[in-house]
């Protein structure tokens, strides 16, 4: 195990945030989503562009389609952040669409912590949680709070996964996703375990979100990475 990650350590460090997780313009990548084991359509995923916002910190944005079959279902737009030796992925992507159902139509306001991945990783160490805050409102008028939380992050190995899209050196972190809301004054609380491989070359290569009983729920894997070039050419 020792030999695979010297040299995967020195490639890592060399990285700079221009292309963080080997990510330029143009880049695709897929994932296969599940449920419960079972296959579920695939996150489409293209970046978009690529700048210093006004604080100076290096922003990736991507295009995010869900596909079903042959019918595109949403289309969103998220951001991965680059500052020193962090990258920052957005912590939108902790949105769970399900605890909005019940208040459509309705304005929401977003308060998020992004979640970060330092460059310089160790197992057993603990990570900084990740969370987003949505305040539900109409008009003025506050309805309610929900929250959608990782926390307990904490990386657990360092291990080779193989996917359809490759074999990666990767960071197995694990940790807790909770949802909280308030529901007429009596608290709700959903929580899931989950197991997450990130490459800090390539970014979120696995994902599994799995019951407090221990059965698979939603999950995605990476199944296809093009970089500029490579999906020009298609």
């Amino acid at each position: 195990m020792v030999g695979w990650l010297s040299g995967w350590q020195e490639s890592v460090f060399a990285q700079t945030c221009t292309q963080p997780l080997g990510l330029a313009k143009n880049t695709e990548f897929v994932y296969q989503v599940t449920d419960k084991g079972r296959n579920k359509g695939t996150l489409n995923n293209k970046v978009m562009h690529q700048s210093h916002d006004k604080d100076g910190v290096y922003v990736t944005t991507f295009k995010s389609t869900r596909i079903n079959g042959n019918r595109a279902e949403t289309a969103d737009e998220y951001s991965i952040r680059c500052s020193g030796d962090t990258v920052y992925l957005d912590a939108m992507m902790l949105l769970r669409e399900q605890a909005l159902k019940a208040f459509e139509g309705k304005d929401f306001d977003f308060y998020p912590v992004h979640i970060a991945y330092p460059q310089q990783m160790q197992v057993g160490q603990s990570l900084p949680d990740g969370k987003l805050g949505v305040r539900v409102r109409s008009s003025n008028v506050n309805i309610t709070n929900i929250t959608m939380e990782a926390t307990n992050r904490k990386v657990v190995a360092q291990e080779k996964l193989t996917t359809p899209a490759g074999t990666f050196d990767c960071y197995k972190i694990s940790y807790d996703y909770v949802v909280e809301l308030d529901a007429m004054g009596m608290p709700l609380r959903d929580t899931f375990k989950v197991e997450e491989y990130f490459s800090l070359e390539h970014g979120l290569i696995k994902c599994q979100f799995s019951t407090k009983r221990g059965k698979k729920a939603k999950g995605m894997e990476l199944i296809s990475k093009r970089n500029a070039a490579q999906a020009l050419q298609r």
